[in-house]
């Protein structure tokens, strides 16, 4: 979801709730001035944010990005980057952000509808290996409320290369996923888990998928 025109995080904008900021892609006017250059230039040329301009990052956007008062050291730059990936990878297909809502939402059917029938599923630090039902199974079972933000996505050749941060009341993990697609469905998924080391007691009485090794 695009909350802003340079990449600024709405959610995360102690402005939000000060001034009851309604994000600059639903306002008219900045309430810091009378216009803001980066989001005129943006929205003059068409464009949903600046990730998807031909000369991004610009020299104003880096240069608003790296303010030394309101400035984020980039962090902006790189959610442009992260949006801009995202869409080329959802018009080939494949829909990330939807992919990580159904697996921590948990739902079954939807997370079932994102694999090839005869897809490959790999936890290498717990040394599993699942078909698609086995790990449907797995991740729906999982005990405790979840959520997930994608922080990167990278995309060498065929291969997706994803790092999310999933997180329940109890612990957070950072999960990094290799993923292999065949007509916009994963065919292969590799997931490498911080802080997990085998698999859980619960898991291994399922009785389900096998050693990768």
């Amino acid at each position: 979801m695009i909350e802003s025109r340079c990449g600024i995080l709405c959610n995360e904008c102690k402005y939000k709730e000060e001034v009851n900021c309604a994000g600059c892609v639903a306002m008219n006017k900045p309430f810091w001035g009378e216009s803001c250059p980066v989001k005129d230039c943006c929205e003059g040329k068409k464009l949903e944010h600046c990730g998807q301009c031909q000369e991004f990052p610009c020299a104003l956007l880096t240069e608003f990005a790296y303010h030394e008062e309101q400035g984020d050291n980039g962090k902006r730059i790189e959610t442009c980057r992260l949006w801009n990936m995202k869409e080329k990878i959802k018009s080939d297909g494949f829909d990330i952000d939807n992919f990580v809502q159904a697996v921590v939402a948990q739902n079954a059917a939807m997370l079932k509808s994102f694999f090839t029938p005869e897809a490959i599923i790999s936890w290498h630090d717990s040394n599993e290996q699942f078909n698609v039902d086995e790990y449907v199974r797995a991740n729906c079972e999982y005990p405790g409320k979840w959520s997930g933000t994608v922080q990167r996505v990278e995309k060498p050749g065929d291969t997706i290369i994803m790092i999310t941060k999933v997180c329940s009341d109890e612990s957070s993990h950072l999960v990094t996923a290799f993923v292999r697609l065949i007509d916009g469905k994963i065919s292969r998924l590799d997931e490498y888990y911080s802080d997990i080391s085998e698999a859980p007691q619960w898991r291994k009485d399922m009785n389900i998928g096998k050693s990768i090794n």
